[in-house]
């Protein structure tokens, strides 16, 4: 799987360890290959367990190295047993990519508390338990580690109707990245965070097809660059930040939309 001229380069991971939470699909199954192939050790981790271990065996037979964990990262045991895993299976804890997400959408004045807190249980206080765990492993080991938080365009600007509880989710998420980035610099230990906007995945295409979307991204002409997303598109991003290229960057927040936000 390693990809020698990939993993010798600037863009290289050898000898990494990299946790991928929502890995068994979509944009987190293209991060964990291109990981895989940029010479690093995958932590391929879903609520999922079929998917991961799918995931990661493709990883294991096309020669790399890759773990499937499962865990509901909502959950502040399992995140810690996850980082415990990765740490007893590699060695080290070096990566982590908070990519785990959902993304219901419901018209602002249907949303009920349930439906706000089970949201925000995977998309924000998911990524705080992974964060503050493992932040917690990176300093103990004492040589730094980069972490990327998936967010999306939508924390930024409205792009389509009904998802205003995501909205505010991922907005908390680009908090946490900036606040963690600061206190935790002087650790090397480096937090930034890629924003997709609309990438054809699985998981995308099944919430837009239970509601009717509309709103500024589904315009005409409105993606400069003409085309949607592709999951390997915003892996390539999360690669940039994790490896040493980006080695001088932390705290940023970097929009894959296309232009979108441009146009």
């Amino acid at each position: 799987m390693t990809d020698n001229t990939l993993a010798m380069g600037p863009l290289g991971l050898a000898g990494k360890t990299a946790v991928v939470t929502g890995a068994g699909s979509g944009i987190g199954q293209a991060i964990a290959e291109l990981f895989a192939r940029a010479g690093a050790k995958v932590v391929v981790a879903d609520i999922q367990a079929d998917a991961a271990e799918t995931v990661a065996s493709a990883i294991r037979a096309a020669g790399g190295r890759a773990l499937a964990v499962v865990a509901d990262v909502s959950q502040d045991t399992q995140v810690a047993a996850m980082m415990d895993r990765a740490l007893a299976e590699f060695g080290t804890l070096d990566i982590l990519v908070n990519n785990a997400a959902i993304f219901p959408k419901r018209p602002f004045l249907d949303v009920e508390a349930d439906f706000w807190d089970k949201l925000h249980g995977v998309n924000l206080r998911g990524t705080f338990l992974c964060l503050r765990e493992a932040i917690k492993r990176m300093k103990t080991q004492g040589s730094g580690g980069a972490i990327v938080n998936i967010s999306s365009v939508s924390s930024m600007q409205a792009v389509v109707y009904h998802n205003a509880t995501y909205n505010a989710s991922k907005a908390g998420v680009n908090s946490l990245t900036k606040t963690t980035a600061l206190e935790f610099a002087a650790d090397n230990i480096r937090v930034n965070a890629v924003l997709p906007g609309g990438v054809m995945t699985p998981g995308a295409k099944a919430a837009g097809d239970k509601i009717e979307l509309k709103g500024p991204i589904m315009g005409p002409g409105r993606i400069p660059l003409g085309k949607m997303g592709e999951p390997e598109d915003i892996a390539m991003a999360v690669l940039f930040f994790a490896s040493p290229a980006s080695r001088l960057v932390t705290g940023q927040l970097l929009a894959v939309d296309g232009g979108f936000q441009v146009s």
